[in-house]
């Protein structure tokens, strides 16, 4: 897939399902393993729940801009806001010993993706790079199930 697919959704979780369902149906497409494409659709869910609750603060009425692009070998998906920008240094995930509900989205994206990158250098918001190596993550699944 040379051309990315790209989707616009209000900053609202109630779009997320939306999101969600696209992701599905591409990753799909490309006859991807159910068990990587849950986890997929779970960073991208994570990441843009995220975007909601610490880049917007709440407001349900700005743009959050998704482009999935998929190749033999790699998948990536960039989720753009301009909201308040996030400061890098304190995304941390919390440790698993640490039981209490929620904050554990960033903890899933750094298992499951091979990388993350945040980059803030426009003036407003910012710009969430999460990559997955399919070659790599189709041998693992033929091992795991």
């Amino acid at each position: 897939m040379k051309q990315p697919i790209q989707l616009t959704i209000p900053s609202d979780s109630k779009y997320l399902k939306l999101s969600r369902t696209v992701l599905n149906h591409l990753l799909s497409f490309h006859e991807i393993p159910e068990s990587l494409i849950r986890k997929l659709v779970l960073c991208v869910d994570e990441a843009c729940s995220n975007v909601i609750k610490y880049g917007y603060g709440g407001n349900c009425e700005s743009p959050i801009e998704i482009s999935y692009s998929i190749d033999e070998d790699q998948f990536v998906v960039k989720i753009r806001d301009y909201g308040k920008k996030c400061d890098v240094q304190k995304i941390k995930p919390r440790h698993l010993d640490d039981v209490r509900p929620g904050g554990l989205g960033t903890y899933f994206i750094n298992e499951i993706m091979d990388s993350v990158e945040y980059c803030t250098e426009s003036e407003k918001g910012t710009l969430l790079i999460m990559t997955k190596n399919l070659r790599s993550a189709f041998s693992q699944s033929c091992t795991n199930e």
